[in-house]
């Protein structure tokens, strides 16, 4: 536990994992997403501190450390480095030019008797001194935040300015440290967190959930890193407005808990605890569809969902709670908030923040999460929160062990797993996997970019968002990049002897997956508009079992089936596949059922097919992006539908009428239907003929041609009115139905006419187009629809005679 104190009050707070932050003001979300001490104290090798001498040395980077004797804790200065890191650092650069970073020589404990005597506010002792250890404490809080960067040596060396400016402290007047206690606190939690750096336990208390004293890049000795910095900027606007003669109004507002007080210079002093008026919260414009969510924990209280949906939060990451699988480390909201969510229907996916030692502990949290999970239907992925600096100090291979080990527990319970880390982390520890696609990255860098060498598809961008219908702490930010991810199948069925499906596609502009999936796993990509070309299937675990598989592609059609592993569909084409129809054979295929599910352009995930039906789309010229096939046994209950779209597994476009014209520079033109564009528009381009078919009618046209006027005769369906090969522009046309089809429907048509555009539509046997002017026609459109029902439009002016 922590305390916070308001003056002389304070106030007991959970431990806070992450979600409990208060709002601060813009250089502070600077500073910490800057790391600005990282870059000074953890790139420098600084020697013979506190060495009472002056002395100039170069260190890494081009830095200059002057060390000179001072009264006062002039330790730590210039801290507006460079905005280029990420969430707590972690861009581990030196800043252009030179830092001046100064030790001090000031008293030490036991020494406090020859400090300078006190003096009131508006001297220029201690006052002064009481604002250089406000500065020297933002800066060495950040600077702890980042220990996990920092040699031994470079950590000693921030211990000591620690101890340096807690004895300053000690010299301070009363007053002055009763407005400095929450950068006391703040400088106390800093000391604990580089202690606990320096002589590492991956504790035993860490895995039975004693997280109190959590250090990663956002906490120091369980204190959030962002809400100290607040305390100790706050703080540095009061000891600055006591020093300019505001002592007894600052030291009593900071007492009573008075809101503000001014200065001297007439800015205002905010109390903590206040909604900041600066707007702290980075609004970034990512590229392609984004959506908008936060993710939140109980430190978020009881959270109105109502009113976080109504204010365009289109997703949330609930945090289900921590450590290793104990009923005791669940979040205290978890059920509240997954409820809530499915109530009013806010996608959502869930968090566990990890404290995993290993491959053991991993396993451990992973089913910590999956006890939690049942019986519910997430959109998005299940992530461990990786952070700790005990867990970074293990070293890349074991976190990569440690994060592989619950992502494949989660994945074959049959849900998408993913990984929450700073950039620092996946430029580091986790760049083993920075995009090893077999699992969810999901980045915290509170900046204006991300710049992590990583493929990601989530960004926590902020850590002090206000939403409505969240009044308990700030929230977290975070932005989706594309449509949702493909939804997990849940629970997936299995079959009871192990026998099993394995599949992998190829995709557009990526080839042939690098590895198979399997058993509801997805297979193509989601958000990205990727067609997929080719398949192969397999059967695993029963060699007395086999599968057949089809594919429907763009410009062919189903194409004849393939059997166990053949390749399906096309590559080097540049095709879509459409739809896609899975049957099992052999002797044992009667003891299983195969179900299949395809994500769609236009649509998204459509319903279960299963034992040879059809999945897909037909005549709509849609392509498939992903698709999950799932094995059970024979009769057992089909895999969740959660994430569908539509509930149909197969949707054809029933053709009315198609046709196809053969346009100047182009030729033939591919087929099209009922109401859509053949031909041209823009582009200058005549149409020299035309054919036209209708399953359900019977048609007959004729064309005006150039230099021949209307063609003598009608052309029944299927065949060419118009000439080839002659340069002749068409005019005009009409389009009639012949038999009992002139009594069952109508004919719709309009043309696209040189200088005058779209033509309104004309209909059974009516001339459409022009004649005398010498206008081409460039493209048509043509619709059949049952007798008496609307026109697709205006028919006032159908056809233009000179």
């Amino acid at each position: 536990m922590f305390c916070r104190r308001n003056g002389t009050a304070s106030k007991r707070i959970s431990v806070p994992e992450r979600g409990s932050r208060n709002h601060m003001k813009k250089k502070l979300l600077r500073m910490i997403t800057a790391g600005a001490l990282s870059a000074v104290m953890c790139l420098t090798d600084v020697s013979a501190v506190f060495a009472g001498e002056q002395a100039d040395q170069t260190v890494t980077g081009g830095t200059q450390i002057q060390q000179t004797e001072s009264s006062s804790s002039e330790s730590l200065r210039n801290t507006d480095t460079a905005e280029t890191s990420d969430a707590g650092n972690q861009d581990n650069t030196t800043p252009s030019g030179t830092e001046d970073v100064s030790s001090t020589s000031g008293s030490s404990e036991g020494d406090t008797e020859n400090s300078e005597p006190k003096t009131e506010a508006g001297d220029t002792g201690t006052v002064t001194e009481a604002v250089q250890v406000s500065t020297d404490v933002e800066n060495l809080v950040s600077a702890a935040a980042q220990i996990s960067d920092c040699s031994s040596d470079q950590a000693a060396q921030i211990s000591q300015q620690i101890e340096a400016v807690q004895n300053t402290m000690e010299s301070l007047s009363e007053e002055e440290q009763d407005i400095l206690s929450g950068s006391r606190e703040a400088l106390d939690n800093a000391a604990a967190a580089v202690e606990a750096y320096q002589n590492p336990v991956v504790e035993q208390h860490f895995l039975a959930g004693d997280d109190e004293h959590m250090n990663s890049f956002r906490y120091l000795n369980g204190q959030p890193v962002t809400e100290a910095l607040e305390d100790v900027s706050q703080e540095g606007d009061a000891i600055e407005a006591y020093a300019n003669g505001e002592s007894d109004r600052v030291v009593q507002g900071l007492k009573d808990g008075t809101i503000s007080v001014s200065t001297a210079d007439g800015a205002s002093l905010r109390k903590t605890g206040t909604e900041d008026t600066e707007d702290t919260q980075a609004i970034l414009l990512g590229t392609g569809d984004t959506q908008e969510g936060i993710d939140v924990s109980q430190f978020q209280g009881t959270i109105d969902w109502a009113a976080v949906k109504n204010a365009g939060v289109k997703f949330a990451i609930l945090r289900c709670g921590y450590g290793e699988n104990d009923s005791s480390q669940d979040d205290k909201k978890w059920e509240y908030n997954v409820t809530q969510c499915e109530r009013y229907g806010i996608p959502y996916g869930v968090y566990l923040f990890s404290y995993a030692a290993d491959a053991q502990g991993a396993a451990s949290e992973a089913n910590h999460v999956l006890r939690l999970i049942q019986g519910h239907s997430l959109t998005l992925p299940v992530y461990l929160d990786m952070e700790t600096n005990d867990q970074r100090r293990l070293g890349s291979s074991a976190v990569v062990s440690i994060a592989n080990t619950f992502c494949s527990a989660i994945r074959a319970a049959g849900y998408n797993a993913g990984i929450y880390a700073s950039a620092s982390w996946w430029n580091s520890v986790l760049s083993p996997v920075a995009y090893d696609t077999t699992f969810y990255h999901w980045v915290a860098q509170w900046n204006d970019r991300v710049t992590a060498s990583a493929s990601y598809q989530m960004w926590q961008y902020a850590d002090n968002g206000r939403v409505s219908g969240i009044t308990e702490n700030v929230v977290d930010r975070d932005r989706w990049y594309g449509d949702f991810p493909a939804p997990s199948a849940g629970n997936l069925p299995r079959t009871s002897d192990g026998t099993g499906v394995t599949y992998q596609t190829h995709i557009q502009n990526i080839g042939w997956e690098s590895f198979n999936r399997c058993n509801g796993e997805t297979s193509g990509t989601v958000g990205q508009s990727l067609r997929l070309e080719a398949i192969h299937i397999g059967i695993t675990g029963n060699r007395n079992v086999g599968i057949t598989y089809q594919t429907h592609v763009q410009n062919i059609g189903w194409q004849n089936p393939v059997s166990n592993w053949g390749d399906a569909g096309t590559t080097g084409k540049s095709l879509r596949m459409e739809a896609i129809k899975i049957s099992l054979t052999g002797a044992d295929s009667s003891k299983y059922d195969i179900y299949y599910r395809v994500h769609v352009q236009n649509i998204g995930w459509m319903g279960w097919a299963k034992n040879g039906e059809a999945a897909g789309t037909q005549g709509y010229s849609y392509r498939m992006e992903a698709l999950q096939i799932v094995l059970v046994d024979k009769g057992a209950a089909a895999p969740s539908s959660q994430g569908a779209a539509v509930s149909e597994a197969f949707r054809e476009k029933t053709t009315n009428v198609s046709y196809s014209t053969h346009v100047q520079n182009i030729g033939w033109q591919g087929a099209v239907t009922d109401g859509d564009t053949s031909g041209t528009t823009g582009r200058s381009l005549r149409l020299e003929a035309i054919k036209i078919s209708s399953p359900v009618a019977d048609i007959q046209y004729r064309t005006h041609v150039q230099n021949i006027g209307w063609q003598n005769g009608w052309t029944n369906e299927g065949n060419v009115s118009g000439t080839t090969g002659r340069s002749l522009r068409l005019e005009a046309i009409q389009i009639r139905l012949t038999g009992a089809s002139a009594s069952q429907y109508d004919i719709y048509y309009r043309v696209h006419v040189q200088n005058i555009g779209w033509t309104d539509w004309a209909s059974n046997g009516a001339s459409c187009g022009s004649a005398g002017y010498s206008y081409r026609m460039e493209a048509i459109q043509i619709v059949l629809v049952r007798k008496g029902s609307s026109a697709p439009g205006s028919t006032s002016r159908v056809f233009y005679q000179k």
